[in-house]
């Protein structure tokens, strides 16, 4: 178990890893909308990545699942969703942006106390 505490950059730089494989996965599930028995996939929530970051008992290969609740499902198997996919690439890109931002911002304060 990691007591130490870890920097706010080292865990913005995290957040932001997690929410570019998130979106990467969103973007495959998009590229895939029509192939057939493809099964859309999800990445799992942030605390289980830090989890695989710390080295803890979680293997790398579980941040990404394949997807259960879907809206809908074709006859061929593929469970993608095109509206379900776009509003999660939009959220990640939302998050994604606010986590720069903060991450920018911290970074800019640092420099101007230390010059």
């Amino acid at each position: 178990m990691n007591i130490e505490t870890p920097s706010f950059f080292d865990l913005a730089s995290q957040r932001l890893k997690w929410l570019s494989d998130r979106q990467k996965v969103v973007s495959e599930n998009i590229a895939n909308a029509d192939t057939a028995g493809y099964r859309a996939k999800e990445v799992e929530g942030f605390d289980a990545y830090l989890a695989v970051a710390e080295g803890q008992d979680v293997t790398p290969d579980a941040a990404v699942f394949e997807s259960e609740d879907t809206w809908n499902q074709d006859l061929t198997g593929n469970n993608v969703v095109l509206e379900e996919q776009i509003l999660e690439a939009n959220a990640t890109s939302g998050q994604y942006k606010i986590a720069a931002n903060l991450y920018r911002k911290a970074h800019e304060m640092i420099r101007s106390v230390a010059g």
